[in-house]
């Protein structure tokens, strides 16, 4: 799933292209989507994010709301060239196309006004204090890992980046959130700082199938230091890599330095 770096990648490119094109033409694919009318002739404002999701802000019109979920993703495409498989949904402008193309057709999209996420931290790219963290996690017994990835909490963080989040704090991704101290949870702050803005530098990560808007990898698998790594080395202490299964999902740390 696109976490935080990814579509902020996606927000950031389409916010060098979007704004001020007009939309010539909105073409449904797959009528799993909906009803997307009256679009036709609305000039785009400007992209923002919330969390995991893109709003695409029109000129006296409604925003268009889009989530990508599992394998969601997006292209522009110019010139005539071929549809790729699985495409959903077509935008076209007089620059070029965006496509929304989505293999398992999960990837939600649908007019409203601009969420204001209730969530008491809802950007963290603009930092997750640590007096903040601790207060909200206060006597949580669920794991640390889970607590990051809650959106209820916290918005954008997923599978990946807590991982990457909690080997770069030193902290075991099993741990009671409410059991961590005011120190761990500055370890956290400080690693969300160095983890999450790198991993938006290299266009997201790459492990599967996320490309950025213009179909190239992004390339912060390069640094990641437990995710996928599993029986490896860990760069800093030397210790064995493991993995395993926390809420159902795959769950990466070295247990030789993350207590």
């Amino acid at each position: 799933m696109p976490e935080l770096p990814e579509v902020e990648t996606l927000c950031r490119q389409l916010n060098g292209i979007l704004p001020g094109q007009e939309i010539r033409n909105v073409q449904v694919v797959d009528a799993r989507l909906g009803l997307l009318a009256g679009l036709d002739g609305h000039r785009i404002i400007g992209v923002t994010r919330r969390g995991k999701g893109l709003c695409v802000k029109l000129e006296n019109g409604p925003t268009v709301l889009l989530h990508l979920r599992m394998t969601g993703r997006l292209l522009w495409q110019k010139g005539a060239s071929p549809l790729p498989s699985h495409t959903r949904l077509i935008i076209s402008f007089a620059a070029g196309k965006l496509l929304l193309i989505d293999p398992r057709r999960f990837a939600t999209v649908r007019l409203g006004s601009d969420p204001v996420l209730s969530v008491p931290l809802a950007n963290p790219l603009e930092g997750l204090p640590a007096r903040r963290l601790r207060e909200i996690a206060a006597e949580r017994r669920l794991p640390v890992k889970s607590f990051l990835m809650d959106q209820r909490f916290i918005a954008g963080i997923g599978n990946i980046y807590a991982c990457e989040i909690l080997h770069g704090a030193k902290i075991d991704p099993g741990r009671p959130a409410g059991s961590l101290t005011i120190a761990e949870w500055r370890r956290v702050e400080r690693a969300a700082a160095a983890v999450l803005p790198r991993a938006v530098a290299c266009r997201g990560t790459t492990v599967s199938d996320w490309r950025d808007l213009f179909g190239a990898s992004g390339t912060n698998q390069e640094h990641l230091e437990v995710y996928a790594r599993e029986g490896e080395v860990c760069r800093r202490c030397g210790g064995r890599i493991e993995r395993r299964v926390m809420g159902g999902r795959g769950t990466w740390s070295c247990p030789s330095c993350q207590k």
